[in-house]
């Protein structure tokens, strides 16, 4: 009997689009800051201390290492459907269907965004209800993307500048108020609970250091995918180590760790700024590294989905767009999936958990395409501008996999068996989905993967 299955197409690149180093900077920004920032520096003084920043500072490292691979990819292909196209055209078709399916349930990740948004302006603003502004920004970024990539990514730059210059100031103001020995190694609140403490703090963070690699999605309509994406993605680390590092600096280092351990970052901030400069932190720092996230999710999410659609594991029709250019089905679908459990108090939390899960493991996936890399597209290796032997490649490809793994244990080890049940069967859903429709003569995968620019 003939085997069946999906078949696979290379198609012409598209010309270059208009998103340059700016934009591309702005979107690596604001995608890898958020809530954590604010949120979980409290949880790890109460972990590691004053030691805080050197947990921010490994986690960092450890960051890079998990998405590595990745930077050496985009520098010598343009993705035009993210991680989608990166499966299709190293995995095979299989693969790319499971990420077709699986791709869906990142969007449930927006909900809590919204809420976090919503409750931080609660905060500032206790009149406020935190449902209905969570619901009220997650409507305004819906409509900034309707209006198109310029539109979107003109606003992600003003965004950023602006939720950096708000880290900045808090970082400067704090570093005059030093009052605790938080550079002291030898001092025993360095590292409170030992090398046990540092280590989890550094995994406590490190999910907020890695959010950058998915300015890759962006390649379609980046001036010069292979020079510019890159590029972002590594100038974004020096930028997170100033930032990130600053911050826990300051936010150990102001106050009694009695008084900080386990508060949000806005404790210490309220102790060092004046009342007006503490609202322009809060609006810049906490509500901006929320919309900014917010914003370059919503157009990121749509590059993978739409793709997977063209090429017919989702309704053709689904991908349909404006005349912006804006997928607005896919957009709209988005917007209602992230409104409606913040509006019916859904506990996104559990929701949020499983789909941390399921993207550790489907990052295994990633890890496999990338090793099938140079010798899948050896010549557009060779002329990379940052090739390296290929020995050193497929170390990195080993680091970044034992790293992975290292991230998938300690994530488990912190969830509910419900959490893992739930996420293990959306991952067998997403599998048996994928190899099913893998075998339908309907699909067919154009490989948005360009050797060119």
């Amino acid at each position: 009997m003939e085997k069946i299955e999906a078949t696979v197409k290379n198609i012409q690149a598209p010309p270059p689009g208009k998103l340059g180093k700016p934009e591309l900077y702005a979107i690596s920004i604001g995608t890898v800051i958020g809530a954590g920032i604010v949120t979980l520096i409290g949880p790890a003084i109460t972990l590691t201390g004053y030691s805080a920043w050197l947990s921010y500072l490994l986690a960092i490292v450890l960051g890079l290492f998990l998405i590595f691979p990745m930077v050496f990819v985009s520098s010598s292909l343009r993705l035009g459907g993210g991680y989608y196209s990166l499966l299709g055209a190293l995995a095979g078709p299989k693969f790319a269907g499971m990420y077709a399916f699986a791709s869906l349930t990142q969007l449930l990740g927006l909900s809590l965004y919204g809420l976090s948004l919503g409750l931080y302006a609660h905060s500032i603003w206790p009149v406020l209800n935190a449902q209905v502004v969570g619901f009220i920004f997650l409507t305004a970024f819906y409509i900034i993307n309707l209006f198109g990539i310029n539109i979107m990514a003109a606003a992600q730059k003003l965004m950023t500048w602006f939720l950096i210059a708000a880290l900045l100031m808090f970082i400067v103001f704090g570093m005059m108020h030093l009052k605790n020995p938080v550079f002291e190694f030898h001092n025993p609140s360095f590292m409170s609970n030992g090398l046990n403490g540092l280590i989890a703090g550094l995994f406590l963070f490190v999910y907020s250091t890695q959010g950058y690699v998915l300015t890759m999605q962006y390649g379609r309509d980046a001036k010069n995918a292979k020079r510019d994406i890159p590029w972002a993605m590594l100038m974004t680390v020096p930028t997170l180590v100033i930032l990130y590092c600053g911050v826990a600096v300051v936010g150990a280092g102001v106050l009694p760790l009695a008084q900080v351990a386990g508060q949000p970052l806005t404790f210490a901030a309220k102790s060092i700024l004046p009342p007006l400069l503490f609202v322009v932190f809060m609006v810049g720092g906490p509500i901006l590294s929320l919309g900014t996230t917010i914003n370059a999710a919503m157009g990121g999410l749509c590059y993978p989905i739409s793709q997977s659609c063209r090429d017919g594991w989702l309704p053709k029709s689904f991908a349909a767009q404006n005349k912006y250019g804006s997928h607005w089905k896919i957009l709209t679908f988005m917007y209602l999936l992230a409104v409606i459990p913040l509006l019916l108090s859904f506990n996104v939390s559990i929701i949020t958990n499983n789909i941390m899960l399921l993207n550790s493991t489907l990052s295994l996936l990633y890890i496999y395409a990338y090793i099938r890399f140079p010798a899948k597209y050896p010549e557009a290796w060779k002329k990379s501008r940052l090739h390296i032997p290929n020995g050193l490649y497929y170390m990195i490809c080993a680091l970044s996999s034992v790293g992975l793994l290292a991230v998938i244990y300690m994530a488990s080890k912190s969830l509910t068996p419900t959490i893992v049940i739930v996420s293990t069967s959306v991952i067998a859903i997403c599998m048996v989905l994928g190899l099913v429709r893998s075998k339908d003569p309907n699909v067919h995968i154009n490989t948005t993967v360009w050797d060119e620019d």
